[in-house]
């Protein structure tokens, strides 16, 4: 097991190995959250409020404690790293921007009170170099005139002007604009043909500097790369914490305030700005940061629908841009399948599914990720499955299905039940949290003493007390899950054989709908009349009532449907997801 988990750790970008969470209390959070993200993958963990995903989020950011299990990233522990060292940025539900502070210094922030690891660079060395490629490679007339234009134009910061025209680093743009001041009042005219001379002019400038600079690198005795950098006895970069300068700040802002178009508003505070703009300046501020993991927390929950659905796209935009790796938690399931490259659904603290948006909404693994993924979501009505006949029964209805299907069924069944006669033969923690992770896929709920027993620190206390002054009684801790084992391997042992209940479901675009023309006869099809009629601009969400279930279908809108109407619904087995209501899953 030991290899496996480490050949995952070197192979993975991100490797999140069977985390747990536990509070003080007793309550688990979340049960063996156990994931591997590769480079650039936009991960989304999606289920409903209290899942678990929100704090599992804060785990890998190391703002909540790990209760068991292990995070990589590039092959690097992470458990015990402070959040400040773990190379990720977090974007949260609420903005959290500086009021007082323009929009320039709220993205700005992150990079004025932290260091960040960089290259020991000498910059004498580094600037003599890029001027030299200015002179060799920049047409002259265009040299010329930048610097020229710059020296007599208006406006500060000059050599922060030409440093970012040219590209290079602000002490070569300084030493750039020193060396022609000696040329700053001659013509642009004059200038054009004096290439010669100043270039002569600018190297005789930097020659003391960089044979000085030379002289100091031959006695210390320090290696540098092609790019002027530090390096070790093995040629790699020699790295140190610093700050970014003043410029290196302004010249990251820009970059970043352009990705997401907020150049016009770097001088505005929070307050001028709208909720669309907001969420992109709190989003700026994780970008500049430049790393490798970004993470947000339902980031989009406080927009309105219409600017939600257009920073749906941006954000995704964005992450394609950057190259981002990134996790995106939220109980949108519509968000889940816009932006995901993989989709991972969470519920009561177990991963219930990962996988693709196509293959979480066409092949879903149990009755929750069916139910929950979708939108409207699946029709699912109880239905009873006859082995003999090989068909699904209730009252007047039948569905006929293929032949496969008993196969499948019985192998299902065959396995189910296997497996829990294992679990019972030897129960213990692990057995008990696979009872409750088939609870939380079937909807089920302890009684409700038992989860009053369970919650509380003091009721915990009271409970130690009570269980000192009573040493003689033995209480079984697994009573209330071995209870629901038993249970469920009765029904399991049951349905392999005789006539049982099942959960079918069906997809809204799947059920074929068509109005109930007069004279027209109509073979297998239900007759219903819809309930409810939803018009979304080019189809119908129409509801009826079947099974003692209220359900949706999709109809094409060009026709007009009204409640008044009676619809005729059928529906072709390959398109029936059939669950087994026992366990969840799907057969």
């Amino acid at each position: 097991m030991g290899n496996v988990l480490k050949e995952r750790k070197q192979n993975s970008f991100m490797s999140l190995q069977n985390l747990v969470k536990v509070y003080p209390n007793g309550e688990k959070a979340v049960y063996n959250f156990d994931l591997d993200i590769a480079k650039n993958e936009f991960i989304v963990i999606v289920g409903p409020s209290g899942c678990g995903k929100s704090t599992t989020l804060r785990m890998i950011a190391g703002l909540e404690d790990i209760s068991g299990g292990d995070i990589y990233l590039e092959s690097e522990l992470l458990n015990y790293k402070p959040s400040s060292e773990r190379k990720m940025a977090i974007v949260f539900q609420s903005y959290a921007l500086y009021p007082q502070m323009t929009v320039y210094n709220n993205i700005a922030f992150p990079l004025t009170i932290n260091k960040y690891p960089m290259p020991k660079e000498n910059a004498v060395l580094k600037a003599n170099a890029e001027i030299e490629k200015l002179l060799s490679t920049v047409a002259w007339n265009k040299f010329i005139g930048v610097l020229f234009n710059v020296y007599n134009g208006n406006g500060k910061a000059k050599d922060e002007q030409i440093a970012t025209i040219f590209g290079i680093t602000l002490y070569a743009a300084k030493l750039l604009y020193k060396a022609f001041g000696a040329y700053c009042r001659e013509t642009l005219e004059s200038l054009d043909g004096k290439a010669e001379e100043i270039s002569v002019a600018i190297r005789a400038e930097l020659k003391p500097l960089v044979e000085a600079e030379n002289a100091k690198v031959q006695e210390s005795g320090v290696k540098l790369d092609e790019d002027f950098c530090e390096v070790d006895g093995d040629g790699n970069k020699i790295i140190e914490p610093r700050k970014y300068t003043p410029y290196e700040i302004k010249t990251r802002v820009y970059e970043t305030a352009e990705k997401l178009d907020l150049i016009p508003y770097l001088d505005k505070l929070p307050k001028e700005l709208s909720g669309g703009q907001m969420q992109r300046v709190a989003l700026g501020r994780a970008i500049i940061k430049n790393v490798p993991v970004f993470m947000m927390d339902e980031p989009l929950s406080n927009l309105d629908a219409k600017l939600r659905l257009s920073m749906r796209s941006e954000i995704v935009k964005l992450h394609n841009r950057i190259g981002a790796t990134t996790i995106y938690v939220t109980h949108d399931q519509t968000e889940a399948m816009t932006m995901a490259s993989r989709i991972v659904v969470m519920s009561r603290g177990f991963i219930q599914q990962i996988g693709t948006p196509e293959e979480v909404y066409q092949d879903p693994a149990n009755i929750f990720v069916a139910k929950f993924i979708g939108s409207p979501s699946m029709n699912v009505f109880n239905i009873y499955y006859d082995p003999e006949s090989g068909c699904l029964e209730r009252n007047d209805v039948k569905i006929p299905l293929k032949a496969e299907f008993k196969k499948r069924h019985d192998e299902f069944y065959a396995t189910a039940v296997n497996k829990f006669e294992g679990l019972q033969s030897n129960f213990d923690e692990k057995a008990r949290e696979e009872i409750l992770k088939i609870l939380s896929s079937t909807g089920e709920y302890k009684d409700e003493k038992k989860q009053q027993k369970k919650k509380g620190l003091i009721a915990l206390i009271k409970r130690l007390i009570e269980k000192q002054k009573n040493k003689k009684i033995v209480v079984d801790e697994y009573a209330y899950e071995k209870e629901v084992l038993g249970e469920k391997l009765a029904q399991l042992k049951t349905n392999a054989t005789a006539k049982h209940g099942l959960l079918v479901g069906i997809r809204p675009e799947r059920i074929k709908i068509e109005k109930v023309v007069a004279g027209k006869k109509y073979k297998g099809v239900v007759k219903v009349k819809s309930t409810v009629v939803e018009l979304l601009g080019g189809e119908y969400n129409i509801h009826f009532d079947l099974f003692d279930k209220d359900m949706v279908c999709k109809l094409d809108a060009t026709e007009k449907v009204t409640t008044d109407d009676e619809l005729a619904v059928s529906f072709s087995p390959d398109d029936l997801y059939i669950f087994d209501f026992v366990t969840g899953d799907r057969i």
